[in-house]
């Protein structure tokens, strides 16, 4: 818990640090809806699709919060071996809470990104550090064309069977600022 509070104080003294600039009042609130690939550690890749919303500070630091949902598919296996490894729906959902910190560089706009939430995959919810990097493109004055890839890591089972998953998700979409 101290490690992860460390973290948290790191990156909000990183967006503290530096001066701001000033953002007009239209460019606070971002949605982000994206389609992707998510690749659950294990399992088969699927397609993926959420949304994610920033309340950004400044130009550089934003809170927000995702939802997404993908498959953990395990045909392979049950043609291969004639069983799944594991029970419950292959419906995999992730939601977490995230804190987003920018580097501008011109027009473009690299970020990294931590989260914290959950993972529901195979009937079992699990708690979730999410870490990440994306970049933002301008295509229009309140419109980006933006791409991300997070790293979900969470652990599986119980006792001596449990398991470190990391479940990888690559989204690109369009981010636009709400009036």
């Amino acid at each position: 818990m101290r490690k992860f509070l460390l973290g948290l104080l790191i990156i909000s003294g990183l967006g503290i640090q530096r001066p701001s600039i000033a953002q007009p009042v239209s460019r606070v609130h971002e949605l982000f809806p994206f389609g992707g690939l998510y690749a659950p550690d294990r399992f088969q890749n699927s397609l993926c699709i959420g949304v994610s919303y920033e309340h950004h500070f400044d130009h550089r630091l934003s809170l927000g919060a995702t939802i997404g949902f993908a498959k953990a598919g395990q045909d392979f296996f049950q043609k291969a071996l004639g069983a799944a490894p594991e029970q419950g729906s292959s419906t995999v959902i992730f939601y977490n809470g995230r804190v987003t910190h920018a580097f501008p560089v011109g027009k473009v706009i690299p970020y990294g990104v931590f989260g914290l939430g959950v993972t529901r995959q195979h009937s079992e919810s699990n708690l979730t550090f999410s870490l990440g990097i994306g970049t933002k493109f301008p295509i229009g004055e309140k419109t980006y064309l933006r791409y991300e890839i997070n790293d979900h890591i969470f652990s599986s089972g119980q006792g001596n069977t449990s398991w470190t998953n990391n479940n990888l998700e690559f989204a690109v979409g369009i981010s636009f600022y709400l009036q």
